[in-house]
């Protein structure tokens, strides 16, 4: 039973972090639009802002298409917490300094609808901060679940491994046995 629950939790937390990993997906796909609205081609801030963006998309699309379970964990991990330090990074850097993000990103656009861009950009990093940090947990429960899983497997393959070599064991001295018996009836 607790077996059973456990496997359905897992099972839960794998569509959770998928789920999470799409919303993400689609959160770094938006933040491109502000940074390139703002100015095209963008200046080496907006460059910044597009290669955290670019590592967003790249990390949420990894962790949504590859299998959660098995592989490449030590690399989504990476991704993840890269995307995660570029994020907060940009978002330090447009919330606590919005008026010199405004003078390095240089836009032909009005005053205020440059403002409210950057603010809108700074957003949705600000969303994809917590939804990165609890796909990173989810990841890491989930893979602790199947390293658990794979060990448990093992030591239970071991042990079939040993029961059936006690067995041929047991087997083969019945075997010597019977034929010491045979070979003193005949003789």
């Amino acid at each position: 039973m607790a077996s059973y629950f456990q496997r359905k939790l897992c099972l839960f937390q794998n569509i959770l972090v998928s789920c999470l990993n799409l919303t993400l997906l689609i959160l770094s796909l938006c933040s491109f639009v502000p940074i390139i609205i703002l100015r095209n081609p963008p200046t080496s801030l907006g460059l910044a802002v597009l290669a955290v963006s670019l590592l967003s998309l790249i990390s949420s699309f990894a962790g949504a298409s590859l299998d959660q379970s098995r592989s490449c964990f030590i690399g989504r991990v990476t991704l993840h917490v890269s995307s995660l330090t570029g994020q907060l990074m940009a978002v330090f850097m447009m919330f606590s300094r919005e008026n010199q993000s405004l003078s390095f990103l240089i836009s032909p656009r009005d005053p205020r609808e440059a403002k409210a861009l950057v603010r809108i950009e700074c957003g949705v990093f600000m969303v994809m901060i917590p939804l990165q940090m609890m796909v990173l947990v989810l990841a890491c429960v989930v893979h602790c679940y199947w390293v658990r899983e794979l060990e448990g497997l093992d030591a239970e393959s071991q042990s079939e491994r040993s029961l059936t070599r006690n067995c041929n064991t047991t087997v083969e001295e019945v075997n010597v046995k019977t034929m010491e018996l045979e070979e003193k009836t005949h003789v």
